[in-house]
């Protein structure tokens, strides 16, 4: 053996030996299973067993800072998989829990006690000073669906949001695009969209798909229809029974009369809480029938009129509405 292959021999055991030197269980570390600490050996550049940034305590394992996982292959197994063996019960937990704060986790999260979740993300207790809000879930996509909820039947909502805020101080729901226009749903549950609210119908045999549009008013009308008959030129109706439980009745409200046969005209006599009476002009005493239309206020809403929603949608100076803010 010459003298150059002798001392690569050497130097190959001797750095062989320093890295097993090196890896021993001590205080700090748990390489072989005997170590006190239950922390994973890191080591440094000069090939010495540093301080760890990952340790297991209370059968947790904590890492000090942030954790990139990745996985290749074409298998449609998950990348991260988190399992919460607990019984599902109120404030169980969940399997895989973020949150984003430097301050701890938020209010409504300390207080969940709605049962556990696959997922639970929480944006920690509210942060001023940048002016950002934490999010507990954020999904962003080009081109595609940036989340997607399916439910498999049952009683059960494929999509829940609730907002523990009162007298529309909050949202539920908003759904904005990107010139501000879209649609809000206030935690007394009014909906309110820049848009249009339709109902859509197929006609020509299912070819086509029509908008008919809600009629709207500054006001919260409630209407009813009907039809009914003069008897010697007099008739009474009556309010529905359930119709007169949505509206307030001792207030405004209005009927639209239109007869069904020659006479000399209808008016509307009297007006009471639960009925009006119809009769014929001219002291008719015609029996023709008629047909009614009778608008209502909403009970709890007869004041509301022209609702300002500018705090949902205000407008930018060119006169275009920005998004809500949140």
């Amino acid at each position: 053996m010459s003298v150059k292959q002798s001392v690569r021999y050497f130097l190959l055991a001797l750095a062989c030996f320093s890295l097993t030197a090196v890896a021993q269980d001590s205080s700090q570390t748990n390489i072989t299973g005997s170590g006190t600490k239950g922390k994973i050996a890191v080591f440094t550049g000069t090939h010495s067993v540093g301080n760890s940034i990952m340790h297991q305590s209370s059968g947790n394992v904590d890492v000090s800072g942030g954790v990139s996982a990745t996985k290749g292959g074409s298998s449609a197994n998950n990348t991260v998989t988190g399992n919460n063996t607990q019984t599902d019960s109120l404030g169980a937990g969940a399997a895989v829990f973020g949150e984003t704060s430097t301050s701890g986790e938020s209010n409504t999260g300390s207080a969940w006690g709605n049962g556990a979740g696959g997922t639970w993300g929480d944006g920690g207790k509210n942060d001023s000073s940048t002016g950002l809000a934490n999010y507990a879930v954020i999904g962003t996509t080009d081109n595609k669906a940036a989340g997607i909820f399916q439910a498999n039947g049952g009683s059960y909502y494929t999509l829940f949001g609730y907002n523990f805020a009162t007298g529309s101080t909050g949202y539920m729901f908003a759904v904005d695009n990107g010139d501000g226009a879209g649609c809000n749903i206030d935690p007394e549950g009014d909906l309110s969209c820049t848009g249009s609210k339709n109902a859509v119908v197929p006609v020509d045999g299912g070819k086509h798909q029509v908008a008919l549009a809600a009629i709207e008013s500054p006001k919260n009308w409630f209407e009813d229809f009907g039809s009914a008959q003069l008897v010697g030129g007099v008739a009474t109706v009556r309010f529905d029974a359930r119709f007169i439980q949505t509206v307030n009745s001792g207030v405004e409200y209005h009927v639209f009369l239109t007869p069904n046969g020659d006479c000399k005209g209808l008016y509307v006599n009297q007006k009471t809480a639960t009925d009006f009476e119809v009769r014929e002009l001219g002291n008719g005493t015609s029996n023709v029938k008629f047909d009614y239309r009778i608008t209502a206020l909403r009970k709890n809403y007869e004041k509301v009129r022209f609702a300002d929603h500018s705090r949902e949608f205000p407008l930018l100076p060119d006169g275009s509405i920005r998004p809500a803010q949140k």
